[in-house]
């Protein structure tokens, strides 16, 4: 039986469209052939396929919506699909839930925020963006159209861009509507996460975002079953009030979402989605350009190059995004980087296999009901939300594992019943858990696994409810006392500690630049560090015992890091937010704590320098373990790196023949204390090697 295409295709290709029709000129000069070569060109596998624009206008003859006046009447989608499918281009319909066009036709079916604002007025640039309500009758308009594509085209998915709440709260007379008739009462304006009403009108939110993806996901493969269907993923960085929850993700066959940061944002991305995908081989998103606001300047072959092969070493699909000229041409020298950039991806791709399995020793987990903020409560509902700090904290703790070179992954509710296969699960500070969460970390913890957890997890649960103690308070061996007011605080070796802190000392603690929680610590627990205090106190800022830092002078017997022992595990508990601080020495001590918590040899042993990032998937099917080596720096083009020693640990495994991929060429090993050991070939970008083994 055939592959799906998402589990089969390495190189896609977006073109925006987002081009209005009020001029004569915009896309007067479009040509399907030229596009299609342009594709070729670029050596493209998938080419997504504009339907419809974030304005609402549509590229077919549509029977219930605008149709683009520039193109003269033509079915621009018809000639794309059949000229992409004449030449073997597998096909994506993108649709786009945004609709200027809609959101002016129908001012009553558009998102309006707690001021009274649509989006149109607070959305980035004025008069640009409209968008209308998932309770409105947009919903129903979206459904005909999608109908309209599944039945009058042949295509092999469709995807869904920008579906989710647009970076408000809505109050529009829909929402007032159903919330009034589903819970009784009027919408909340003010936030509380400690408020179980607050909570449940987020929850609220998320479902009703979650029913329509789901309407539209049937309505795809009630027609069409043949054919993949996704959605825009990438809102969930945004925070809960982009209205993201685990369901959400489930109506995507493959996860895909555009992102635009760094190294460590691109390997945080491609790991959660490993995970998180329904289906292997997910797809990272990123444009040929900067970012999408500049339309001429290309990113270097460089930085386009590392950014396609970390998406292929994590086992995933890149997709490169550029945007059509108004008038509807296409820059041909953009084609010939991309396509030089596609060929070097091509030798290894036939080495890549959907089932295999990424190998780690570290899950740092989060959900998506703690992408919230406590500072918030209290305050009028945002009309753009800010930075959760779970995402400053897992994005922290993949880059201080990334330079330590520990083998991590990022797990979701998803992967509860996958903890086992990890030695150290990471629970950054998570401001809510339910009991399901709970259960699963203490009976990972019982069997013999080893949990990190920080501050306040799990003393709220997902329905705003406050605890009266840590829900996890017997596998942590604590109980919450209080908080201190101090947001300067240290953590002070604890006789028999030193040498794990140095060169941190008791007169000279390490810094936490937040608050901490007080706890107490139960019979058997051993406290690692105590809580410092600055001298000064918070309420007056007249007195300091320095003008410009704020040194520690109060010691106190409070515990700041306990490690308990429990069933055949061990937990360990930190009161302040240690994985969110990102000096070098906290790095390190990170490191330190969790080796202290799971001694047990790790999954990779190397003298590698900080951007050299090694990922292992064991290929079963093949008898092989697949090592992908990505040499991450922040300068490009990056500075090629020689002499680096790895080790694969092999879990039993009897190692065959090392061979460097795509050449073949067999290199040297040695297999020595349960490890497969040797010198990796001078890494550039990227280096794929296969460890063949056998049972």
């Amino acid at each position: 039986m055939t592959q799906p295409w998402h589990e089969r295709r390495f190189r896609a290709n977006l073109i925006d469209m987002h081009i209005p029709d009020w001029h004569p000129d915009f896309l007067a000069q479009f040509d399907t052939q030229t596009y299609v070569e342009m594709l070729e060109k670029a050596r493209v596998e998938v080419a997504y396929l504009y339907a419809s624009s974030c304005l609402g206008i549509c590229y077919w003859p549509t029977r219930v919506g605008h149709q683009h006046q520039g193109i003269g009447g033509r079915d621009l989608l018809g000639e794309h699909i059949d000229e992409c499918r004449r030449r073997g281009l597998e096909v994506v319909v993108y649709y786009n839930w945004w609709s200027k066009w809609a959101y002016d036709q129908h001012p009553d079916w558009r998102v309006v925020t707690a001021k009274g604002q649509n989006t149109a007025d607070y959305l980035w640039t004025p008069g640009h963006y409209g968008v209308c309500c998932f309770n409105s009758p947009h919903r129903e308009l979206v459904l005909a159209q999608i109908e309209e594509l599944c039945t009058d085209y042949d295509f092999a998915g469709l995807w869904v861009d920008m579906i989710f709440w647009p970076y408000t709260v809505c109050y529009c007379g829909h929402c007032r509507r159903r919330y009034r008739q589903e819970a009784g009462r009027d919408l909340p304006k003010i936030v509380n996460w400690e408020d179980p009403e607050w909570v449940a009108f987020q929850r609220r939110r998320e479902q009703w975002m979650s029913e329509v993806v789901g309407a539209i996901t049937a309505t795809v493969r009630r027609l069409k079953p043949g054919a993949s269907v996704g959605h825009q993923c990438a809102g969930w960085s945004v925070g809960w009030i982009s209205g993201f929850n685990s369901e959400f993700f489930r109506h995507s066959d493959y996860l895909a979402g555009d992102f635009y940061g760094g190294a460590v944002e691109q390997s945080l991305v491609c790991k959660l989605f490993t995970n998180l995908s329904e289906k292997p081989l997910f797809e990272f998103m990123t444009s040929r350009s900067p970012d999408l606001t500049d339309h001429t300047t290309t990113k270097s072959r460089a930085q386009l190059n590392a950014q396609a092969v970390a998406a292929l070493a994590h086992r995933g699909r890149i997709l490169l995004i550029d945007a059509i000229d108004p008038a509807g041409t296409l820059n041909p020298v953009v084609y010939d980087e991309i396509g030089a950039v596609f060929a070097e991806l091509a030798p290894y791709e036939s080495f890549l296999l959907p089932e295999a399995r990424p190998l780690a020793d570290v899950g740092i987990y989060f959900n998506f009901e703690s992408l919230i903020d406590p500072r918030e409560n209290g305050q009028p509902v945002p009309e753009m939300g800010g930075r959760p700090p779970v995402i400053s904290g897992i994005t922290n703790i993949a880059r201080t594992l990334m330079q330590g070179h520990v083998a991590h992954a990022l797990l979701t509710p998803k992967n509860l019943d996958q903890l086992g296969q990890y030695q150290v699960i990471v629970l950054p500070e998570l401001f809510m858990l339910d009991e399901r969460e709970v259960a699963a970390f203490g009976q990972y913890v019982e069997q013999g696994g080893s949990l990190y957890v920080a501050r306040s997890t799990s003393l709220l649960n997902k329905d705003g409810v406050r605890q009266a103690d840590f829900m996890l308070g017997e596998v942590l061996g604590i109980s919450w006392v209080g908080q201190t007011a101090e947001e300067i605080t240290y953590m002070a070796p604890a006789p028999g500690s030193e040498a794990l802190f140095a060169p941190h000392t008791g007169s000279h603690p390490l810094l936490i630049a937040s608050s901490q929680l007080k706890v107490r610590a139960r019979d058997g627990a051993q406290v690692l560090a105590t809580l410092s205090l600055p001298y000064t106190d918070p309420k007056d800022p007249t007195k300091f015992s320095s003008a410009i830092s704020n040194p520690n002078g109060i010691a106190t017997a409070d515990p700041a890091i306990v490690l308990n022992q429990y069933g055949k595990g061990r937990a360990l508990y930190a009161a302040g937010c240690l994985e969110r601080m990102e000096h070098e020495a906290h790095r390190i001590f990170f490191r330190r704590l969790l080796a202290l918590l799971n001694p047990a040899p790790p999954l990779v042993q190397t003298d590698a320098p900080k951007p050299v990032e090694i990922l292992v998937f064991d290929q079963a099917t093949a008898q092989r373990l697949l090592i992908t080596v990505l040499n991450h720096q922040a300068e490009l083009p990056a500075i090629p790196v020689s002499g680096v020693r790895i080790g694969v640990r092999l879990d039993g495994r009897r190692p065959k023949r090392l061979v460097r991929f795509p050449e073949g060429a067999e290199i040297p090993f040695a297999e020595r204390d349960g490890y497969a050991e040797f010198e990796a070939p001078q890494i550039e970008t990227l280096l794929m090697l296969g460890l063949e083994y056998g049972e």
